[in-house]
């Protein structure tokens, strides 16, 4: 069996390769379009011809506009390659109606989807009227254990970044925009003096990363690092933490969850999304959105909990719920399922 997958340069997508592969999958990766659309296309119709019948797309911000988005879904139709959508996101994050309007317009000539809990079944029928109908399958998100270098000690790490050895310190990771509820973290820290407020990721809204820089020069416990954090400094953040918050407004699917549980940390975050499949009592604690006290209670609560076996429960709960194997298997049975329909 032979398939596409596109985007290139993403663990996760590293991950379900070489998994896929174990299973006599041959995965070819393609760049977004915004970088390499004529490359893409030839890549596609050369490789048609040598048994390349099924693409999996895994985020729709590979295209840079609409059009190149319908495009290629008739390019896959003239080729006759079936399409499976993996939903990370059901919309792009901070999304317009047009963008709304494009994952309904995807999802319904998609030819399978894969969700990544139940409840994303029935919050896209939600958002964007789709039919519950169509061929599917639900996986968890796949853990990162092993993923990523794990050789640097809490006072280490620390260190690097200039944070007193003694003390409490939480994590909010990931890209910098609006849905990861920076305001109610801010609100729920503001004066607790013990405790040391970590906010890392790549700037993708530059106005909240500017308000945050100002927050970070006015509030001591804050430490704000805006930037491309590179694999190999993965590590200094989440072994400098205790704990990771992370308070969205909106998701799909977190991939920083198990990313937190591969570094053996516990989480605190918001009851949304598929996230409730994901964490539990004995990997986190969840809170409702948009409730600063109640954010701030969690904080308290994890602190009067043992940590250290609350991490190790996660790294087990990681591996063994969100199996690569069983994850690449059920992806399998359903690029057989999708192109068994051709005959």
């Amino acid at each position: 069996m032979k398939v596409f997958m596109i985007p290139k340069n993403h663990e996760y997508i590293k991950k379900l390769r070489s998994h896929l592969e174990k299973t006599g999958v041959s995965v070819r990766i393609l760049k977004p379009f915004h970088y390499s659309s004529l490359s893409n296309v030839a890549k596609m119709a050369l490789l048609r011809l040598s048994g390349y019948r099924l693409i999996h797309v895994h985020w729709l911000y590979i295209f840079p506009f609409g059009p190149v988005m319908k495009l290629f879904y008739y390019m896959c139709r003239f080729l006759k390659i079936k399409i499976v959508w993996e939903m990370h996101n059901i919309v792009p994050h901070g999304s317009s109606e047009a963008g709304r309007n494009n994952s309904a317009w995807f999802y319904e000539r998609a030819d399978a989807i894969i969700f990544h809990s139940k409840s994303d079944v029935d919050r896209a029928q939600e958002l964007l009227g789709t039919c519950r109908d169509k061929t599917h399958i639900i996986i968890p998100h796949g853990n990162f254990n092993e993923s990523y270098e794990n050789r640097t000690s809490k006072d280490e790490a620390r260190r690097t970044l200039n944070i007193p050895p003694e003390g409490k310190v939480i994590l909010c990771f990931g890209f910098i925009r609006s849905n990861r509820g920076y305001k109610y973290l801010i609100e729920a820290t503001k004066d607790m003096k013990d405790v040391t407020v970590l906010v890392a990721g790549k700037v993708t809204e530059k106005t909240l990363y500017e308000k945050l820089i100002g927050l970070n020069r006015e509030l001591p416990n804050l430490k704000v690092y805006g930037g491309w954090i590179p694999d190999d400094e993965i590590q200094v953040f989440f072994n400098a933490c205790d704990a990771v918050v992370l308070p969205y407004t909106d998701i799909t699917t977190s991939g920083v969850i198990p990313l937190a549980y591969a570094f053996s940390r516990p989480v605190i975050t918001t009851d949304i999304g598929g996230i409730k499949d994901v964490v539990n009592d004995r990997t986190g604690i969840l809170v409702h959105p948009g409730d600063s006290a109640a954010l701030r209670g969690a904080i308290e609560e994890m602190f009067t909990k043992d940590l250290d076996a609350m991490g190790r429960y996660c790294r087990e709960y990681a591996r063994n719920t969100f199996d690569w194997e069983k994850n690449a298997g059920k992806i399998r049975g359903l690029y057989e399922l999708v192109l068994g329909n051709d005959h």
